[in-house]
């Protein structure tokens, strides 16, 4: 089972980028069959969406296919999203909108979100009310909020709070998985993109 773990900042240094490798280790130190990679959104130079997306041979469809691939072969995913002025980056959320062929659809995926202050709340609503409506990821009704992150998983030796934090991740992770793996054959039976492609 595989979990994909979407860094969605395009900093050079991202707090989100550090925090996306931490959930990666400890989703792959779980006592479970899973394995985690990363998608760094920086890396990806994903153009905005248009029109050429419906179209098979357009350019920016060929740039997308390959990460199309791996994400269709993911069974969960975690949304890292920095705060952004109170809202989840807008390319985090062309992210989102490029992902309409099923990529994500009906698989559960964690929101887990980085404010360097005392923020973080609003990207996780931001995501709640419009980051599934065509690409129809699950959120689960769990989410993580990171605040102060600069300060945080920095010490050696784990602060009190880095250790509840850690704790907190942990068990958040193995829910992920386990709710992949369970929903991995009803969505393989019940799925119907063909005729239900879009959300209400």
């Amino acid at each position: 089972m595989k979990i994909t773990v979407v860094s969605g900042s395009i900093r050079e240094t991202s707090q989100s980028d550090r925090i996306a490798k931490i959930v990666q280790n400890i989703i792959n130190e779980l006592d479970m069959d899973v394995e985690a990679d990363v998608v760094f959104l920086k890396d990806e130079k994903i153009p905005l969406w248009d029109e050429g997306k419906w179209k098979s041979d357009s350019e920016i469809t060929k740039h997308w296919k390959p990460i199309s691939d791996k994400l269709k072969a993911s069974d969960g995913f975690v949304i890292v999203t920095p705060e952004w002025a109170g809202m989840a980056p807008p390319h985090l959320k062309n992210f989102l909108l490029m992902c309409e062929v099923g990529e994500l659809a009906h698989k559960p995926a964690q929101i887990v979100s980085v404010s360097s202050g005392m923020g973080g709340a609003y990207p996780v609503s931001d995501l709640r009310v419009s980051g599934s409506k065509n690409n129809m990821i699950t959120w689960l009704p769990d989410h993580i909020i990171l605040r102060n992150v600069t300060n945080l998983f920095i010490e050696d030796e784990p602060t009190d709070l880095d250790a509840e934090l850690l704790a907190r991740i942990k068990y958040s992770m193995t829910y992920l998985a386990a709710t992949a793996e369970a929903w991995n054959p009803v969505r393989d039976k019940y799925q119907n993109r063909k005729e239900y492609k879009f959300g209400m």
